[in-house]
């Protein structure tokens, strides 16, 4: 739009700009009746308060348009005298709209502006812009999305969506000063998209030639997000990481911001609450966030965040629980170390695989499951997904039991089964009424150490376990399980122990126990390799009175090379230019940790099943089903085809002494003697000190060479 549209206005002590179709439409007249013309109860009030938005229909270029008068309420004699030399509200605003317009930037099409002076003293202003129908602001769809469709794709693709466009309003050379999530509003866009970003309340912006990091990280210190989403929304910004200066200035200033705020009524005790705020974003500890792609709650609070909305008593009870309980775990566990290997274990039954109940093409998933034999299943009952994906969740289990697998289940809350007990207690009804006499084990409190998962405190524990003591009456044949903390956090697994009600017994502890941070499943963390935390977990089950003496791994993998937001530790938002995460392993690594880990958790005599995450997932699963030209196999897949081939029913008898990092475990399958072998970390030759009549390389391929490496081989007498 250029200024030759625009023609100026001068009449009865009114001054200003007006689009040129219109300027006959302002007379005199109109001009000194303009302010009771907004008061009519007939025109559509968008917002009010100081300032009032009101839409009132125009005649341009001879058809009735719409346009939105924002009229400037009375201020400060001060304010008045400072905006005299530079321009009222109004005029600010028509400036900003016409250069962010003239820039290609999105913002309601300006109309007009005009004043009346009396001396120095501002008497009204008026700012007009053309209305825009269907919009909705950064705001009210970030709570739609927060209520209604919590999926971590949407809310990046928002962010995404904003962040480009004020990237496009900086680089033009203007910053609002005022940014917040209402003063971003979006158009009514196609489909599930939105349409242009459209930044309104321009009358603080500034313009300039060249925005530094401090102008721009102003923009950034009045928009409302949890911090991590925050985090996303800079990095998009900046499309990687942001620079360190503009990370602290916007801390600085956020600070300043929240301060300010806080004292908000003491500077305006007698302000209004403005007319047409809308809804309000939830708490921010209760903003939960699905991530479909990693299949996991997203993390949303920054740790200072976290900190902040930790409960009271949290770690005193955490340490409680250690000072009574972690001698007696720390004796046991000395006194189960050297059992480590030292019985048979028989293998049948004791490998599990995780199916995903929701997105993938469940049938594809039985097929590439058949392949490996009639062995344990494990399926996730979500309590966010609702009733519809619960009810084919069931279907699936009695699919799966009629096929001859056992079954376990997984019941997982989400922030709203602590906000409304109601609704997580019909969820566990539901399930439990419907496949509880087809399942073996059920598992409970799903992470629960990890806040993001919707469990904040050892009382929030208890309002997920407290409906589950009359289904245990009503299903006594089921195993429950839990509580499913995650990690090398076996203080917090204390904790939640100890907070089980008296009335509910775990038939056995289950644990997710990742290692993907220390790569090989044999390397320490803190002088404990996988053997190790296996040991000290079992150690737990035989102290504490809450659990049978049983250990189940219902969750492990390793996150993936190349697989960007779909890899569990690189998950909700990854540029195209970032480096590879340092955790992801190659698709070979992955399967030889794999085998690695099953034997060391089930052969060491600590783990009764282990249950892998899971069988088709393109971040972390056995087959990718986002490969090229299909669903496709991974090395993992033929590593563990043929381990269960060989091994799935053999028994393990002994593990045989070996040089440092060689691992060699015998086993009895069939009649024959079979010994996995392999080296952490290195290669050698050196012989075993028994005979072979023949080597299978991981694949079960006949190898001509003896070499042991981090690829288990199997060496059959």
């Amino acid at each position: 739009m250029g200024e030759e549209r625009f023609e100026e206005l001068s009449l009865t002590g009114f001054s200003g700009k007006v689009c040129s179709d219109l300027v006959g439409g302002f007379t005199s007249s109109r001009l000194t009746g303009f302010a009771d013309e907004l008061v009519n109860p007939d025109l559509r009030v968008l917002a009010q308060g100081r300032h009032r938005l009101i839409v009132l229909p125009l005649e341009m270029g001879g058809d009735a348009d719409l346009v939105v008068v924002k009229a400037f309420g009375k201020q400060a004699g001060w304010k008045d005298r400072y905006d005299y030399g530079r321009g009222s509200k109004a005029a600010r605003s028509f400036q900003a709209a016409e250069f962010l317009t003239n820039n290609g930037v999105g913002t309601p099409e300006p109309i007009a502006y005009f004043e009346r002076w009396e001396g120095k003293e501002l008497l009204e202003s008026y700012y007009l812009s053309r209305y825009v129908d269907s919009l909705t602001s950064f705001k009210d769809e970030l709570i739609k999305l927060y209520q209604e469709r919590p999926e971590c794709d949407r809310v990046v693709g928002l962010l995404e969506h904003v962040g480009r466009s004020m990237r496009r309003m900086h680089d033009a050379g203007f910053y609002n000063r005022d940014l917040g999530n209402k003063n971003m509003e979006l158009k009514e866009g196609e489909g599930d998209s939105w349409g242009e970003v459209q930044f309104i309340d321009l009358n603080r912006g500034k313009i300039r030639e060249k925005l530094s990091l401090k102008e721009r990280a102003v923009d950034f210190s009045r928009i409302t997000l949890p911090g991590v989403l925050l985090a996303i929304l800079m990095r998009i910004y900046w499309e990687g990481e942001p620079p360190g200066k503009f990370i602290k200035k916007v801390k600085g200033l956020r600070k300043m911001f929240y301060l300010r705020q806080q004292s908000h009524k003491w500077r305006h005790p007698f302000r209004t609450p403005k007319v047409g705020a809308g809804p309000a974003y939830p708490e921010v500890q209760n903003i939960w966030i699905w991530d479909q792609q990693s299949a996991q709650a997203s993390i949303t609070m920054g740790r200072p965040e976290r900190k902040k909305h930790y409960p009271k008593g949290r770690h005193s009870g955490v340490v409680r629980e250690v000072l009574r309980s972690g001698g007696k775990v720390w004796k046991e566990y000395q006194s189960l170390m050297p059992e480590a290997f030292q019985g048979p274990v028989e293998l049948e039954g004791r490998f599990g695989m995780a199916l995903e109940s929701t997105d993938l093409d469940f049938e594809k998933q039985r097929e590439f499951l058949n392949a490996l034999g009639k062995i344990p299943v494990l399926l996730r009952f979500c309590h966010h997904e609702g009733m519809e994906q619960w009810r084919l969740g069931v279907d699936q289990v009695k699919e799966l039991h009629a096929a001859g697998h056992e079954v376990m289940i997984a019941l997982v809350q989400d922030r709203k089964a602590v906000l409304d007990p109601e609704s997580w207690s019909g969820f566990l009804d539901f399930i439990l009424s419907e496949v509880g006499p087809l399942v073996r084990k059920v598992e409970l409190c799903h992470a629960v150490n990890r806040m993001k998962w919707g469990v904040h405190s050892p009382a929030e524990q208890r309002v997920l376990l407290e409906p589950v003591v009359d289904l245990q009456r009503r299903f006594p044949d089921v195993c429950f399980t839990g509580p499913a903390c995650i990690d090398f956090e076996y203080h917090f697994v204390l904790s939640t122990l100890a907070e089980t009600p008296d009335e509910l017994h775990y038939g056995a502890l289950s644990h997710h126990l990742y290692v993907d941070r220390r790569g090989a499943p044999e390397n320490r963390q803190g002088g404990f390799s996988t053997l190790e935390k296996c040991a000290l977990l079992r150690a737990i089950t035989r102290v504490t009175p809450q659990c049978d003496d049983r250990l189940i791994v219902s969750e492990v993998n390793w996150p993936l090379k190349g697989t960007g937001i779909w890899s569990p530790v690189a998950a909700s938002y990854v540029h195209p230019e970032d480096p590879e995460h340092r955790l992801n392993v190659s698709e070979t690594d992955y399967g030889n940790y794999m085998l690695r880990y099953l034997v060391i958790c089930v052969c060491s005599g600590f783990v009764d099943q282990v249950y892998w995450w899971r069988l088709v997932a393109h971040g972390f699963g056995l087959v990718d089903e986002r490969a090229e030209g299909g669903w496709t196999e991974r090395p993992a897949y033929r590593m563990l085809g043929h381990f269960l081939t060989l091994l799935g029913t053999a028994r393990f008898v002994e593990k045989i002494e070996a040089e440092e990092n060689v691992y060699a475990l015998r086993f009895e399958a069939e009649g024959n003697e079979v010994v996995m072998a392999w080296c952490n970390g290195g290669t050698t030759t050196e012989g075993l000190g028994f005979g072979f009549s023949k080597v299978l390389d991981v694949y079960g391929n006949p190898s001509a060479d003896f070499v042991l490496s981090d690829a288990p081989v199997y060496l059959v007498k």
